[in-house]
């Protein structure tokens, strides 16, 4: 008999013959294991939507220094360009939803960072910071080293500002263009995400192109 049952029909007949009881907690178990699971691709694709966020916030800090201090007026009309589509392509990403890492990123680089006690027209800030103490350890990291990158381009001046403006642009996108790439391969069966991506390379290489085209008129 056991032979005709196999271990499909012996796990069933065991099952029967001691009541349920090798049953009992499975199912719970079963849901709750793939509930961590849900939480982890969510929290995975959370990280990458901030780390998308932390080139689109890059890119309009650096855009709006140069429309700042640039005299040339190529260099200022890319740099109008990357805020532009930047903020349109950040704005997408809020589609997918946010997180204190992308909140950070926001608040450290596109927009001043509301401190504890230095809440805007002298309220208190708690409420506000209190969020971006929990933001990924990865992406306070990228925030710190774009604000690094921010404060050497500050420095400099006229056409040697120029030159490492165009500079930062070019790393910045290609990082951005090795991000997505990455990511198209994760998400590969996620037709709509696979389509934001699309747009995000597509976006990181116009301004590549450009920036290399511009960084070519000052050799």
């Amino acid at each position: 008999m056991a032979g005709r049952l196999g271990s499909a029909g012996g796990v069933v007949v065991l099952a029967a013959m001691l009541g349920g009881a090798p049953f009992v907690g499975l199912a719970p178990r079963a849901e709750a294991s793939q509930a961590r699971q849900t939480r982890d691709v969510l929290a995975e694709r959370d990280l990458l939507l901030a780390r998308l966020a932390l080139f689109d916030a890059s890119a309009i800090a650096s855009a709006n220094l140069a429309l700042e201090k640039s005299a040339n007026p190529q260099v200022r009309q890319f740099a109008l360009r990357m805020v532009e589509d930047h903020r349109r392509h950040l704005d997408s990403l809020k589609q997918w939803g946010s997180s204190p890492s992308m909140d950070v990123v926001v608040a450290d680089l596109v927009q001043p960072r509301v401190t504890q006690g230095q809440g805007v027209g002298g309220s208190g800030g708690d409420d506000q910071s209190m969020p971006m103490q929990r933001a990924d350890a990865r992406i306070e990291r990228g925030v710190s080293e774009a604000q690094q990158h921010l404060a050497a381009l500050r420095k400099a001046q006229g056409e040697d500002f120029d030159k490492a403006f165009l500079k930062r642009v070019v790393e910045d996108q290609e990082q951005g263009l090795h991000l997505v790439k990455q990511a198209q391969a994760d998400y590969k069966n996620d037709g709509g995400f696979t389509l934001m991506l699309d747009r995000t390379g597509n976006l990181a290489d116009r301004h590549l192109q450009r920036a290399r085209g511009l960084e070519e008129s000052f050799e």
